[in-house]
């Protein structure tokens, strides 16, 4: 558990596959708490992070004094407020607040953020953030639905928005998915979908509606605001992704320079000559200290390290006409 505040909990896995997911989930109430321990399959394993969030909520609970982070309003209710913060609990509230703020009650949504890369599954990360829908995702992570996730197969495809029970279906396990999803209250939902530049990375804001018409189309009519939070969403998991791997892996501004040079297919010489210094010292230096923070094997496949990891947010992808590595 990497992270369990009064706020929000959050599980990290890494599964055989390498897969990494991250499932965070705002709590809102003891029943919230007793529902993320009863549905975790590692609960005994992690029952003293459990207690010590049980603890931090009841402090929280019997602190009057503002001790809750809810972040003020600014701008747009709280959307352009997403990309100033640097704390996972209080991106959770910018999201609760800017639905509950167009009459969403009770709130309850789930923001999937996946990364693309190479592989043959053509995801390599993934991150799931939601309000009161941690049981539904250990379920969806337990059993590798991920994999074949029916809303990521919508957001890949499309750029508007669409009713959750209007996306085709198209295999049993998207259908067992889906009747998951629609059990927790996500059957007349709408999905928005968002990615990034270079779509590296994709992702869907699921919101749950009433399930009758007028709640429907209040939903479509919010449309506007619900794309700009999608969008915001995504920009900031990104980056929040580079700014982790970059911490992990010791990558300085240099090496990020570098690359990215590399991932423009750039070769020794015209990256040697960008840094001022020779191809000498590119092939002794630098190239070395880059396979050794990547842990790959020969500085051919440090770009696509680093597009795995995420640390190339806003940057080309690879220039495949020529400008071979050397």
């Amino acid at each position: 558990m990497a992270n369990a505040s009064a706020e929000v909990i959050e599980r990290q896995l890494v599964q055989p596959d390498g897969m990494c997911i991250t499932i965070a989930t705002r709590i809102r109430s003891e029943a919230d708490l007793s529902e993320a321990f009863g549905s975790d399959p590692q609960r005994n394993a992690l029952r003293v992070a459990y207690q010590r969030a049980q603890e931090c909520h009841d402090r929280l609970q019997r602190d009057d004094s503002g001790t809750r982070d809810v972040p003020p309003p600014a701008g747009l209710n709280g959307l352009d407020a997403i990309r100033a913060t640097r704390s996972e609990p209080t991106l959770a509230c910018l999201a609760t607040a800017v639905l509950s703020r167009r009459n969403l009650a009770p709130v309850k949504y789930i923001f999937a953020s996946y990364q693309l890369s190479g592989r043959e599954q053509g995801i390599s990360w993934c991150y799931f953030m939601s309000e009161g829908c941690f049981s539904l995702l250990q379920q969806f992570v337990q059993r590798r639905w991920y994999m074949n996730d029916v809303f990521l197969e919508y957001a890949r495809a499309h750029s508007a928005p669409s009713f959750s029970d209007q996306i085709e279906i198209r295999s049993a396990g998207q259908r067992q998915a889906f009747e998951a999803f629609a059990a927790a209250g996500f059957a007349a939902g709408v999905v928005w979908p968002a990615r990034t530049a270079g779509e590296s990375f994709v992702a869907y804001l699921l919101v749950a509606g009433t399930g009758d018409a007028d709640g429907r189309l209040q939903l479509m009519k919010k449309r506007h605001a619900f794309r700009v939070l999608a969008a915001e969403l995504v920009e900031w998991r990104a980056e929040a992704r580079a700014r982790s791997a970059t911490d992990e892996y010791r990558l300085t501004p240099r090496d990020l320079e570098v690359l990215r040079m590399l991932n423009r297919g750039m070769a020794a010489a015209p990256i040697a000559e960008a840094l001022a210094l020779s191809a000498n010292q590119v092939h002794r230096r630098i190239y070395p200290e880059l396979v050794q923070k990547l842990r790959v094997r020969h500085i051919s496949a440090a770009a696509a390290a680093a597009r795995n990891l995420g640390v190339l947010v806003g940057s080309a992808m690879p220039d495949r006409t020529g400008g071979n590595v050397s």
